[in-house]
């Protein structure tokens, strides 16, 4: 051997405990690294250990395709080589294989690690084989397989393995292993190496020791020491990097969350809501989504599945909104398996009206029934998560061409309300058709009660007229574009808040609405009693007739009927007398007169007499 070689060899020697320890910064050791390969020769033996160790450096800047070419170089020469040599290409083939498992090719990491754990054995290489056995565990713990984890690293513990890695990847193991151990509910044996753990962490291995605490957290949590869980939690978060780091922050609030899902009960939930609200404000969606999951699981324990599916419902519009579409398909998957095939509605034949008419899937989970008939109902839609309202018509006893016919009577009104963009009138999503003659509405949900339901909880009659008079402006919006409703009644309109806890009414439920001037084949749906005469009779429909819906609607308070004389009537709410007022009265009797030309046609007026009766009510 030269002294030339022998230099090389003692220099790539000295490289080698460098790169393993991470003594230097990768960018100094690129350097270093370069300037020895340009002092080899062509045919130097060196330069399969130098490419070997370019390549190393090049994966800790995550400069993948840079890696894989020095490593492919470097596995060419191994095999060049006579005999090939198998020590380099174990070391080279785990190396590549953590660039595989990084790019997210699992089964190209994993080919190459299993061929690399070959030739380690081939060579007696017991060190190696312990990191390629460590680097098979890390693609087992990503695909959360900690059953074969805890096995592959607990024979590593066992068989005194851990002594031939380098002390910092020894103890990532260790910590690995702690977590596969919790995920397999093995608290007590976790919590062992959790204390022998930070006996020998070393001070500077600050995130070793955040990750650490956070196993131990767990542990304890586990066992149900919720207490101390807390507390070593605390711990933790002094661990957090000065400089905020996204990576540590994501890990501390999932194991928070873990945490809080674990307490189970009522008071898990009321944490795991101002996690929620904190995270919402901070705008850190993705610990959202995860708080959301958690909330999932927590409210399944109590049994509150409405609400699990709702925080599911949540948890996948966030991860949407925000383009996290990998957990946007687990918590899909999480949704179809917990909703069962009851809660499911799929529209995957339905025939799509508002778009090009073509045949595309659409699936939603039911929340709940809305109404009495069962046709409407509340879910959760799973391209997006955001909650809607379906409404199904059927028109399957109508002939083909009635039932074309009726079809374009929404379509046209649809078309409609599409340009409208006012925030009174609930914005319908989709039109579809069942190959039966079931029509689909699908409608943007509107948080809030119904004016039905704000009825029944006794409403004062001069907050009820303000929301009339809004429903009158509402009206008026929908009949300057030519819109008929025909079907408005308390339960299709929802009382909406905004920030400042100010409430306003929003029309729902457009299914039926006509545009006044086109073929109606809709004009004997409707509910009785807020149906108008001559939508009954099947005469032409205008916008009068949601003027005898509301009219009917106003004598609601009193009781539903209009009184013979103004001192009578019943306010809907009790038992105690109270006397409609005149003007309220006269107005409401030409509302529901049969005759429409005999009806109120000014909605500003009827909204300005429904809020000077409101005003001089609250005036006494």
């Amino acid at each position: 051997m030269t002294t030339e070689t022998q230099d090389a060899s003692a220099a790539l020697d000295a490289m080698e405990e460098i790169v393993a320890f991470e003594r230097t910064g990768p960018d100094v050791l690129l350097t270093e690294l370069a300037t020895l390969m340009l002092g080899l020769q062509g045919d130097s033996p060196h330069r399969l250990r130098l490419h070997r160790l370019l390549g190393v450096v090049h994966k800790r800047l995550n400069r993948d395709d840079d890696a894989l070419r020095e490593l492919g170089e470097a596995k060419a020469l191994a095999e060049a080589a006579s005999p090939p040599n198998y020590r380099e290409l174990a070391k080279i083939g785990r190396e590549m294989a953590e660039v595989y498992a990084r790019q997210g090719d699992t089964k190209r990491a994993a080919d190459a690690l299993v061929t690399a754990l070959a030739f380690a054995s081939l060579e007696g290489d017991a060190g190696e084989a312990a990191r390629i056995v460590a680097a098979i565990g890390c693609i087992e713990a990503d695909a959360q397989r900690f059953d074969s984890v805890a096995r592959l690293y607990r024979s590593l513990v066992s068989h005194g393995a851990l002594s031939t890695l380098p002390p910092k990847e020894a103890r990532r193991v260790r910590v690995d292993l702690c977590q596969a151990l919790n995920r397999l509910g093995a608290y007590d044996e976790a919590l062992q190496h959790v204390a022998s753990l930070q006996a020998e962490l070393p001070e500077d291995e600050k995130r070793l020791r955040f990750l650490t605490r956070l196993e131990e957290a767990r542990a304890f949590g586990g066992r149900g020491r919720f207490d101390i869980a807390e507390q070593v939690l605390h711990e933790a978060e002094k661990l957090l990097p000065a400089k905020d780091s996204a990576l540590e922050r994501s890990e501390f609030i999932q194991a928070l969350t873990e945490l809080q899902e674990a307490k189970g009960g009522p008071s898990a939930v009321k944490s795991l809501e101002h996690l929620i609200a904190s995270y919402a404000s901070q705008g850190a969606a993705a610990n959202e989504v995860v708080a959301w999951r958690a909330l999932a699981n927590a409210s399944l324990k109590l049994g509150q599945e409405d609400k699990a599916r709702e925080a599911l419902a949540q948890a996948l519009h966030k991860a949407l909104q925000h383009d996290l579409v990998e957990v946007a398909d687990e918590i899909r998957a999480q949704v179809l398996k917990g909703a069962g095939a009851e809660h499911l509605e799929s529209l995957a034949e339905t025939v799509d009206l508002a778009g090009n008419g073509s045949a595309v899937e659409r699936r939603f989970i039911r929340l709940d029934r809305l109404g009495k008939e069962g046709a409407e109902s509340l879910a959760i839609d799973l391209a997006d998560g955001a909650r809607v309202v379906l409404k199904t018509i059927d028109l399957s006893g109508l002939s083909e061409a009635e039932r074309r016919a009726a079809t374009n009577t929404v379509k046209t009104a649809y078309a409609a309300a599409e340009r409208l963009n006012d925030p009174r009138v609930a914005r319908v999503l989709d039109l579809r058709m069942t190959p039966g003659g079931v029509l689909c509405v699908v409608q943007r949900d509107v948080p809030g009660p119904t004016l039905r339901e704000l009825y029944a909880t006794g409403a004062r009659p001069e907050r009820l007229l303000e929301l009339l008079a809004g429903i009158a402006d509402a009206l008026s919006v929908l009949h300057g574009k030519g819109i008929v409703h025909r079907d408005l009644k308390p339960e299709n309109v929802v009382v909406a808040h905004d920030a400042r806890g100010l409430e306003w009414p929003v029309l729902t439920d457009l299914g039926i609405a006509l545009v006044v001037g086109h073929e109606d084949k809709l004009k004997h749906f409707g509910a009785p009693p807020y149906v108008a005469p001559e939508q009954v009779a099947g005469a032409p429909v205008d916008g009068r007739a949601d003027i005898y819906a509301l009219g009917q609607m106003i004598s609601e308070i009193w009781g539903g009927k209009v009184a013979p004389r103004f001192t009578l009537g019943k306010l809907r709410r009790g038992g105690e007398p109270a006397p409609m007022p005149r003007a309220i009265r006269d107005l409401v009797s030409g509302m529901l007169q049969q005759n429409p030309e005999e009806r109120p046609g000014d909605l500003g007026e009827i909204a300005q007499a429904l809020r000077a009766q409101a005003q001089q009510m609250v005036q006494g």
